[in-house]
């Protein structure tokens, strides 16, 4: 596990639900929460997302690679009783090139 993840700050549950798609009228379907251990932090950051549009993020979440569940795009996560959209996401590597943790910034639903 990265030192970053295991010295700065204590881990914390997070609900992850996967993006399954869209209803008849666009609107996104997730699947059922699943939780997870991962450092988190509140912290504003304008990001490209993927359409190539300027995303205004709230929370970064750092979540090991060893975990049965990793955050991905446009998944909506649960943290502290709010709901954010994950919009960025970065898979970290260590020296060694096998991946750490996976790191995910998220907007505000």
């Amino acid at each position: 596990m990265s030192v970053l993840l295991s010295r700065h700050a204590t881990l914390e549950t997070v609900g992850v639900e996967a993006r399954s798609g869209v209803d008849g009228e666009g609107a996104p379907n997730y699947a059922a929460s699943v939780d997870i251990k991962s450092r988190v932090t509140r912290s504003e950051k304008v990001v490209l997302n993927e359409e190539g549009t300027e995303v205004r993020t709230v929370l970064n979440v750092w979540t090991p690679s060893t975990s049965d569940t990793l955050p991905g795009r446009k998944a909506r996560l649960t943290f502290g009783g709010e709901k954010f959209i994950v919009v960025d996401l970065k898979d970290v590597k260590g020296l060694d090139a096998t991946a750490e943790h996976r790191r995910v910034r998220c907007r505000r639903e």
